[in-house]
């Protein structure tokens, strides 16, 4: 048995600390210039995909529910942890376009 189990990130209005990160580093960039490095961010975390989303779980059919409980929970944390470490790679990525940026002007 094969599952896919999606782990949607929730629709907040509040903005993140990670995106107060971003906004503290774009402050130094010109209005105009900061979407095209936002968009090349997007494009670092969109090259990461499915990795960070999902997951496939092979389970016997026949596995006793508390197994399942458990193979879930620890899909779960580890989901977590994908979660902060993606986070990171976005906090250090944008700090490297800002970085170019200001070395290409």
């Amino acid at each position: 048995m094969s599952e896919i189990i999606p782990f949607p990130v929730s629709n907040r209005q509040q903005k993140s600390d990670l995106d107060l990160v971003i906004d503290e580093a774009l402050k130094v960039i010109p209005r105009q210039d900061r979407e095209k490095l936002r968009f090349e961010l997007i494009k670092t975390i969109d090259s990461y995909d499915a990795f960070f989303t999902e997951w496939s779980l092979n389970l016997p059919e026949d596995s006793h529910e508390t197994f399942r409980k458990q193979i879930y929970d620890i899909a779960h944390q580890e989901h977590d942890r994908k979660l902060r470490m993606l986070k990171d790679i976005m906090r250090l990525k944008i700090k490297v376009l800002v970085a170019e940026y200001q070395q290409r002007k």
